[in-house]
């Protein structure tokens, strides 16, 4: 494990990981899947900033993420 990424605590990294599953159980429910979607270990050892990684996904998943988003925008 890199400094950088050693840097990055275990509660952090826990943390990241179950905002992780908490999004992709969201997304699962509305029948949305990112199949890239994953903690970017390159910035945390680049810049230890740790992020969630939204990834790559065709065209007509990213437009049923936005339908689902706008719906939850709603008042």
């Amino acid at each position: 494990m890199s400094s950088m990424i050693s840097r990055i605590t275990a509660e952090d990294r826990g943390i990241a990981a179950d905002i992780l599953d908490d999004l992709q159980a969201v997304l699962s429910a509305a029948e949305v899947t990112l199949p890239s979607l994953g903690i970017d270990w390159r910035s945390v050892r680049d810049t230890g900033v740790l992020l969630v990684d939204l990834g790559a996904a065709r065209p007509d998943v990213i437009e049923r993420l936005v339908v689902v988003l706008r719906r939850g925008m709603r008042p």
